[in-house]
């Protein structure tokens, strides 16, 4: 904790959208966005939140990403859409896109918004939680830059493609899993380069396409590593045909990277689905069935060690909890580059001071 910065949620919040209007991003559209971000950092997975907002500038004010851009519906079936995002920042275009697919499901059970021409949208999670709290289930798919190997080769060639689901689960927060194919999001290790610090042989392959525990050259050489092997490899490859080449998007190397590629846009390809749990069985009893679910995983025989078996999202949901009762600590990172924009834009933020916790 001694080396985290706290901030009351709604502080955070204020900040990311006065930054943004001051960019001229539309009131509605940075709203959108910052709270997106906040949430994100609220569950903890502060590679994917604030932390990134000022690099979405660099890159908007570079051109590769759009501030107001409008998202079209090219194709409007009663089950499925597909959208063109222009370039807009990701957020907007996912959160309109996930919303679309959550109407059409009220009216067919099931629906799928598929977006091309997307940017970088943070975290998939988000849009998973946001179908489980309408009594949905929601799943996420997105295709990313080539930033990964496969079995047998060197060098990048395939996106560590995430992907997220989000389940209503009764009493319980719903449950989510938030997942890039790689073993780890690159940015850690980006993060490990900066801090000079040595990673685990399971992150990366160097220039030959073997494992290494230096950081040090990549993104310019090497390649991170799927996870579990061809398991990660053959997941990566379904969601690059469900996002990127059933779209008529970009694929593999037609992705540039986001960051690393701040002139040129992202080109990703996103798919949202939403399914209505009332269509198939009662939500009433659907959630008693994942509260038994819940109760059965949590009372499972315990290995020597281990205090609590979680189910996923759980661990996430208690950070979020934290942050919105005590307030959001965030890690050095994210308050560096937070205080980069407060510099740059004259924005100020209302850190909390760190005794008022207890």
């Amino acid at each position: 904790m001694d080396n985290q910065k706290v901030i009351d949620p709604v502080d955070l919040n204020n900040f990311c959208v006065q930054v943004l209007a001051k960019e001229g991003m539309s009131q509605e559209y940075a709203q959108i966005t910052a709270e997106v971000l906040c949430e994100t950092d609220c569950f903890g997975i502060h590679s994917h939140g604030t932390k990134n907002l000022h690099n979405y500038i660099r890159k908007i004010r570079a051109g590769g990403m759009e501030l107001n851009a409008s998202p079209e519906v090219l194709l409007d079936g009663p089950g499925y859409a597909l959208i063109d995002a222009h370039a807009i920042i990701g957020m907007v275009s996912a959160y309109e896109a996930m919303n679309l697919a959550m109407e059409k499901a009220k009216n067919n059970g099931i629906a799928a918004a598929l977006v091309r021409n997307a940017s970088h949208f943070g975290a998939a999670g988000y849009y998973a939680v946001m179908a489980a709290r309408q009594n949905m289930i929601g799943l996420v798919f997105s295709n990313v830059d080539a930033n990964m190997t496969i079995p047998g080769a060197k060098g990048k060639v395939i996106g560590n493609n995430p992907m997220s689901y989000g389940v209503p689960a009764g009493s319980y927060p719903p449950v989510f899993l938030d997942i890039a194919m790689s073993t780890v999001a690159s940015l850690k290790v980006i993060q490990a380069k900066k801090d000079g610090s040595a990673i685990p042989d399971t992150w990366i392959v160097d220039e030959d396409g073997l494992p290494t525990t230096d950081p040090g050259g990549y993104p310019d050489v090497g390649a991170m590593q799927p996870m579990a092997g061809h398991k990660g490899y053959g997941i990566a490859l379904m969601i690059e045909i469900l996002t990127g080449v059933l779209s008529g998007g970009g694929i593999l190397s037609e992705v540039p990277s986001w960051l690393f590629s701040m002139e040129e846009k992202n080109n990703v390809s996103q798919m949202f689905i939403a399914i209505d749990v009332s269509r198939f069985i009662e939500v009433e009893r659907f959630n008693k069935r994942m509260e038994t679910l819940i109760e059965t995983l949590h009372s499972t025989a315990r290995a020597k060690g281990t205090e609590k078996i979680y189910y996923p999202g759980e661990m996430e949901w208690g950070k979020y909890r934290a942050a919105k009762g005590k307030g959001l600590a965030l890690p050095k990172d994210v308050a560096q580059a937070l205080a980069g924009l407060q510099e740059e834009t004259g924005i100020m933020l209302n850190w909390k001071e760190k005794p008022g916790l207890r």
